[in-house]
């Protein structure tokens, strides 16, 4: 692929090295909407639910890059940060220099840091918070797929990445803590717990599930555009 950047394939490095410290130090707004998942657990799927429910639902609106935002820890890259995390920002959409600073309210921020990684402020602040989580078979899987093509060319057998996945030896580390983590917190007013299979059994009560979280009110023929439009299935026609 061109401009891609160069890959430590040779010391099996499959690590990007994340600006953790920028994550931390993030100035939070109360009116945020954080988006938190495991990779590989549906975060694009709900980046496409979202943003439609904050808009109202308008599936032929041209909606702002930044309301479809990649998650922080690549907003955050700039030069001097790891290659790998710069190719992906710029490979979005975003110029190496963006910053969610300058994002106008409400801001929508996805991020895969587990617990303890994650923004000081929103820890104090509590602004509302989306977690999805999905089964850990079917992330590991759609994990090496992601990681077999650019900026990390990984090539080893599903085995062979069963294990680094097992010993969390990959992006966010082990699955099963990054998920209790929120899972322990989904009784707080501030936190919307969501299961990936459950989306996919039924959309339509899943879109109206974070609708009223999120505090929009939307019509039933509203949230049955909203699922229909963001089915899997035709998802992956519109690519």
């Amino acid at each position: 692929m061109e401009n891609a950047p160069p890959t430590d394939k040779a010391k099996g490095n499959i690590l990007p090295d994340f600006p953790k410290e920028k994550v931390k130090q993030i100035e939070v707004r109360h009116d945020d909407l954080f988006l938190l998942t495991y990779p590989k657990s549906g975060t694009h799927w709900l980046k496409e639910i979202v943003p439609l429910i904050l808009n109202g639902g308008d599936t032929k609106a041209d909606i702002p890059i930044e309301k479809r935002a990649i998650i922080i820890e690549l907003l955050l890259a700039k030069q001097g940060d790891d290659p790998k995390l710069l190719f992906l920002k710029t490979n979005n959409g975003f110029a190496a220099d963006f910053d969610p600073d300058g994002m106008e309210s409400p801001r929508f921020l996805p991020s895969h840091f587990k617990y303890e990684d994650l923004p000081t402020q929103l820890l104090e602040k509590k602004p509302k918070v989306i977690y999805l989580a999905r089964n850990p078979k079917d992330v590991a899987v759609s994990m090496l797929n992601q990681v077999a093509r650019p900026p990390f060319n990984v090539d080893m057998s599903f085995g062979a990445f069963l294990e680094l996945f097992l010993a969390g030896k990959v992006v966010s580390g082990p699955w099963g803590p990054h998920v209790l983590d929120w899972w322990k917190r989904k009784d707080e007013d501030h936190v919307l717990f969501l299961k990936y299979e459950d989306l996919k059994k039924d959309l339509k009560s899943g879109v109206k599930k974070i609708a009223e979280f999120i505090g929009k009110d939307l019509t039933a023929e509203t949230i049955a555009k909203i699922a229909d439009h963001c089915t899997i299935d035709n998802m992956k026609k519109s690519r």
